[in-house]
């Protein structure tokens, strides 16, 4: 019998952990974009608060409108840095009104068939929109295959720019961006608390830095766990999830 795939490899051993934490749900999804494997955690497809992901789906919007002719600016394309890189959610506010970040969610999910994502029931809260850890798998996919390359670069390049500590002095440094690997990861963070009493902490991109492999590890974790016990949880998935994808 041949041996599991690396990413069911790694799935599993992803999964393996959510019990670790009661009341957790954690979401993982890795893509071998080299073999085309795909694996999906037990929670890979549940939906989740997107929080801050929200801001790799406008981003990819504005990219998709400045293509059609759209007049994006240069400081627009400074104002997606900023929410992506130190995720400055005032950047993102001012992408949200400006380029209709409601229909930006509606018009990404139709482009690329995604099929847990939606907009916010409140329009004006953008984190609260909802995806799934496939479902930003197939973002990134987009990202990395259907992007031009002056358009790739631009947003890969302000992910990997990501500091440790985001412009709401949020510690950023867990999950696919913990520790100092060899080859650093290129993740987008997300966080918010508390909404239905729970924590929403996600880290997903390319843990090794190379567009191999993407990962997205989504959780969401009853509030009593607080913060540190949430990015403790996504950064032993992130380790667990890594190993194999050697």
């Amino acid at each position: 019998m041949p041996a599991p795939a690396p990413v069911a490899v790694a799935v599993a051993a992803g999964d393996a952990l959510t019990a670790a934490t009661p009341g957790a749900t954690l979401g993982v999804a890795v893509l071998d974009r080299h073999t085309g494997q795909n694996s999906t955690g037990a929670a890979g497809a549940a939906p989740m608060y997107a929080a801050s992901l929200t801001k790799i789906m406008v981003a990819l919007d504005v990219m998709a409108m400045r293509r059609d002719g759209a007049p994006v600016l240069r400081a627009d394309l400074d104002l997606i840095r900023r929410a992506l890189g130190p995720s400055d959610d005032e950047s993102m506010n001012a992408l949200w009104v400006r380029f209709d970040g409601y229909g930006a969610v509606e018009r990404v999910v139709s482009r690329l068939d995604l099929t847990e994502t939606r907009p916010p029931d409140d329009p004006s809260q953008w984190g609260e929109a909802v995806t799934s850890a496939r479902d930003v798998v197939a973002l990134y996919e987009h990202l990395l295959t259907e992007l031009p390359a002056a358009d790739r670069d631009l947003l890969l390049g302000a992910l990997a720019a990501a500091p440790p500590v985001a412009t709401d002095g949020f510690d950023q440094a867990y999950g696919l961006l913990a520790g100092a690997p060899e080859r650093p990861a290129v993740s987008k963070q997300g966080w918010m608390c508390c909404q239905d009493g729970r924590i929403t902490l996600h880290s997903a991109g390319l843990p090794h830095g190379a567009d191999r492999y993407v990962v997205a590890l989504l959780s969401s974790v009853p509030s009593a766990v607080g913060y540190d016990g949430a990015r403790s949880l996504l950064t032993a998935t992130a380790d667990a999830v890594r190993a194999p994808l050697t």
